[in-house]
């Protein structure tokens, strides 16, 4: 059918037709479906319902840790189900870089972004939500720009896990986290101080020391100058998996065994990493169902006004003996 007919049927110019052969975004719904119906009572197989997102862009800072690859991961199989041409920027933890990016792609059309904030604060997003449809993963930030989130339950897992550990013998647990500025290494720690409360363990005790989740060397420092000082604990709570293998190796130096001299939990996937044969408990959040539905919900978007949409995890605990430091 020429344009000029489907015109003549539609009441709608020929101008504002052919606008949307080009680019069916650019026309009003009501347009497009009204050239849809036409089409179709004619026999003719065409569609204008044209969703916002033809291109997924993943903006993260590394791809270090095994939750970012598992969500990689996750991200990859849908976009391929969907035949969605995909891309990936690494921020190496900065908002530079990040604003970069975001610049970069300012002026692209029909983009969907799956973006893992950099772990430093900041005081406006980097980006124009007219222009991007964003969907955020794992670390929050409290802006009311962001309309898509996709998060862990930092805060109940963090709590359940010093449980374990303290039902499991520990009597002076710590926590080795991350910045403060990252939203999942705070609600990490502040799930650990309430298990501490709920226990009536003493507060005064430094029980929270600050590693950074990029570098293992943080943890093994942290745990080698606490012995050097003759700190006392027998339970740790690792924050993330990097700062686990820190940990691991200090332990290992220091020839202290796990349980019986120090039992631990870690956040994210550690065995096989630097545990050799020692059986580490796990806290782990579904990264691949995340990656899926981040992805997924992003090439559902058919307009730029998306309605507010926060998508809450829970963690699964794989225990394989490491938080109990004694036989109950």
């Amino acid at each position: 059918m020429k344009i000029r007919e489907l015109s003549r049927i539609s009441g709608i110019s020929p101008a504002t037709i052919s606008r949307m052969l080009k680019d069916p975004n650019s026309v009003k719904e009501s347009t497009r479906n009204k050239i849809n119906d036409i089409l179709k009572n004619k026999g003719i197989d065409e569609c204008f319902n044209i969703k916002c997102v033809k291109k997924v862009i993943l903006i993260i800072p590394d791809l270090s840790n095994t939750f970012y690859l598992d969500l990689f991961n996750g991200i990859i199989f849908t976009v391929q189900q969907n035949n969605t041409p995909f891309e990936i920027y690494l921020t190496n933890e900065s908002i530079e870089e990040e604003i970069k990016i975001f610049s970069r792609i300012e002026e692209d059309k029909d983009i969907g972004v799956i973006w893992v904030p950099a772990s430093a604060k900041r005081d406006k997003l980097p980006y124009n939500r007219n222009t991007n449809i964003v969907s955020l993963v794992d670390r929050n930030l409290d802006f009311e720009d962001i309309y898509i989130k996709n998060l862990s339950n930092n805060f109940s897992a963090a709590k359940k896990a010093t449980d374990l550990l303290i039902e499991g013998g520990a009597k002076n647990p710590i926590i080795i986290t991350g910045s403060l500025n990252l939203s999942n290494a705070k609600e990490r720690k502040e799930g650990f101080l309430e298990s501490i409360r709920s226990h009536h363990l003493d507060n005064a005790i430094e029980r929270v020391y600050y590693g950074d989740f990029n570098n293992s060397d943080s943890g093994y420092d942290i745990i080698k100058q606490l012995v050097k000082d003759n700190i006392k604990f027998d339970s740790i709570l690792a924050a993330n998996q990097i700062v686990a293998i820190g940990i691991l190796k200090a332990l290992k130096e220091l020839k202290l065994s796990i349980p019986e001299d120090v039992s631990i939990i870690s956040f994210d996937k550690v065995v096989n990493l630097y545990s050799e044969n020692q059986n580490i408990s796990e806290v782990v959040f579904p990264a691949f169902d995340i990656g899926i539905n981040a992805t997924k919900v992003l090439l559902e978007q058919k307009t730029f006004n998306t309605p507010k949409q926060v998508y809450n995890y829970s963690a699964q605990f794989h225990l394989r003996g490491s938080e109990k430091k004694h036989s109950n």
